[in-house]
């Protein structure tokens, strides 16, 4: 009875155990499976945090800007980095013209009178003397077929001949004289000395080396009938028209009546010299012989307070100057010596 009872007590003893270790499996279980769920718990909210994080900055972000956009931005950003303290641009020197002696006896411009010979060394490669002849447009005498000027003068004579023919009902105006060499002048001179004396050669006729005929820039007009008669240039109204017009064409009458005593030569209605039209048009204006427009210049036009001349729709600035480098003037220029002591610089105002 009392092995029964120990065997009972043994049994009930076994299965409480066995109740005890099961329940303590499953606290286990429950306690797995709670962690699993806290895990999963802290999961899915971590997700939910971070989906609501992107979609609030997809909001808030503006779309990429394209690679366009990006490089203007870097360029504009890195712009502004680097002109904090922009370097000073390192400035170009003025493009200069070196001037030299023989140029000063050279150009348009150059007196030629009994104090100042002309320099045919100077100019031996500078004038491209033509035969009148060959050269001209239109229909007019010359005295000499083989009497020439400086192919520039060509077409400006031509339509200053053509135009005073026309202005007066006319075809009679013509060249008498034109370019002519020492020898030649020489040769005029002494034919006046034999003819007229020397008192009236000195006075109407240069002395040889002298004379503005040896430049090609200066001729004598005359009067040629069809019938093949002469008239008196100085009587005519071709003078007249000559003189009140020839400017315009850059022509000037070298030897008027007013300015002999500069001049140093009797009155020469006949006589005209090409200068340039601003030069002509001033020349005109003022009354100014050649000899008096030089010293005006040099007395009154500089580079920082040129000669302004308006002219025919253009305007022009020109100065005097003794140095022989000077900055290049811009857009259109001529420079002419004086042959006296320096250059006369043109230039044609924007």
């Amino acid at each position: 009875m009392s092995t029964e009872r120990n065997e009972n007590t043994n049994r009930n003893t076994g299965s409480a155990a066995a109740r005890r270790k099961k329940r303590e499996l499953a606290r286990r279980r429950r306690r797995r499976q709670y962690i699993v769920m806290a895990v999963l718990g802290i999961a899915i909210v971590a997700l939910a945090v971070v989906l609501v994080f992107m979609i609030k900055k997809g909001q808030t972000t503006a779309p990429a800007p394209d690679t366009q956009t990006q490089a203007q931005e870097q360029t504009e950003t890195d712009t502004k980095e680097s002109t904090v303290t922009p370097a000073e641009p390192t400035k170009k020197e003025p493009e200069t013209i070196e001037l030299t002696e023989l140029q000063m006896h050279t150009g348009d411009l150059i007196l030629v009178n009994g104090t100042y010979p002309y320099d045919f060394a100077a100019n031996a490669e500078t004038v491209n003397l033509v035969t009148i002849d060959s050269a001209k447009s239109v229909d007019y005498t010359v005295a000499k077929a083989e009497m020439q000027l400086s192919a520039p003068t060509i077409p400006v004579l031509d339509q200053m001949i053509t135009d005073c023919n026309a202005a007066l009902g006319v075809n009679d105006t013509g060249v008498t004289s034109a370019y002519r060499t020492k020898e030649y002048q020489q040769s005029v001179y002494d034919e006046y000395v034999e003819s007229q004396g020397e008192d009236y050669a000195k006075a109407y006729v240069a002395t040889p080396g002298y004379s503005e005929h040896h430049t090609g820039l200066a001729m004598d007009m005359g009067i040629y009938y069809e019938g093949g008669g002469e008239g008196s240039f100085s009587e005519s109204e071709n003078a007249v028209w000559f003189s009140e017009n020839s400017y315009k064409y850059g022509f000037v009458r070298r030897y008027q009546e007013d300015k002999t005593a500069i001049t140093k030569i009797n009155n020469e209605a006949w006589h005209f010299r090409y200068v340039g039209i601003p030069h002509a048009t001033y020349m005109t204006q003022q009354n100014l012989c050649l000899e008096e427009y030089i010293d005006y210049l040099r007395s009154n036009a500089t580079k920082d307070n040129p000669l302004h001349v308006d002219c025919q729709d253009k305007s022009y600035d020109i100065y005097f100057t003794t140095e022989t480098t000077i900055e290049k003037p811009q857009g259109n220029y001529e420079i002419s010596g004086n042959n006296v002591d320096g250059y006369i610089i043109t230039v044609e105002a924007a």
